[in-house]
């Protein structure tokens, strides 16, 4: 897999955590490092950086498996995110010193580590893409932990899979001519999404256009729930 750093942990795998970065405390650059040492006093302690995440459908058919009606839960997916890290490390690795920044109140640079572990290239929709997954993946956890794992030695050769698409689908699929510059326009992008019986409401047809990746792509009540949650904090921030 391009850039990706797999694991084989039954845990991780059965519920859609595919992804699983590995970097060492002392190698991390210096605004990684201080934002990690301004989490806590101890997190410059541990041994390794863990980053978590997951790609495709799977991980939101395990969490409705175990929580048939997420929509319930204050944060369904930070719950099962840390609850699947802890069943890892403490079950599968025996390792119990460990401690959460992501999520919790830490601001965690994602998309840096996300660029040290080689998980993605940049893409117009401003979202991350890598092969296998295409869009389909996020970050779910961010931990320090006292584990010896081998180090994620990311591909610095893998090129964008956008740099060889040649008819582009994801611009013209645009319902709200986001993309005419060929880089999304944030502001047109969210006005457009914004607005009532907006059919980029709930879903985004330039992500859904992508070919690559299509094997992953989201269940339907999955990109619902996301579309959803950022659509109600689009509509509440101030203007």
């Amino acid at each position: 897999m391009d850039a990706i750093d797999a694991t084989d942990s039954p845990v991780l795998v059965e519920r859609g955590f595919l992804l699983r970065g590995v970097l060492s405390m002392q190698s991390l650059p210096v605004t990684v490092r201080s934002a990690v040492g301004a989490a806590g006093p101890d997190m410059l302690a541990y041994r390794q950086l863990l980053v978590f995440g997951h790609a495709g459908p799977r991980m939101w058919r395990a969490l409705r498996a175990s929580q048939p009606d997420p929509w319930t839960a204050a944060d369904p997916l930070d719950d099962f995110s840390l609850a699947t890290v802890r069943a890892h490390l403490e079950g599968e690795l025996h390792v119990h010193r460990w401690a959460a920044l992501y999520p919790g109140p830490a601001l965690v640079p994602l998309q840096a580590l996300g660029t040290l572990l080689g998980w993605h290239q940049p893409s117009p929709l401003l979202l991350g893409i890598a092969r296998p997954f295409g869009t389909w993946f996020a970050y779910r956890a961010v931990v320090v932990a006292d584990t010896a794992l081998p180090l994620t030695s990311p591909s610095s050769h893998s090129p964008s899979p956008c740099s060889t698409c040649v008819e582009k689908p994801c611009l013209s699929a645009c319902r709200g001519d986001a993309l005419t510059t060929g880089t999304l326009s944030l502001e047109r992008c969210s006005s457009f999404r914004a607005a009532d019986a907006s059919p980029c409401a709930l879903r985004c047809f330039a992500r859904e256009a992508c070919p690559v990746g299509i094997e992953y792509r989201y269940d339907a009540d999955q990109i619902r729930y996301h579309s959803s949650a950022s659509l109600t904090m689009l509509r509440s921030a101030p203007r």
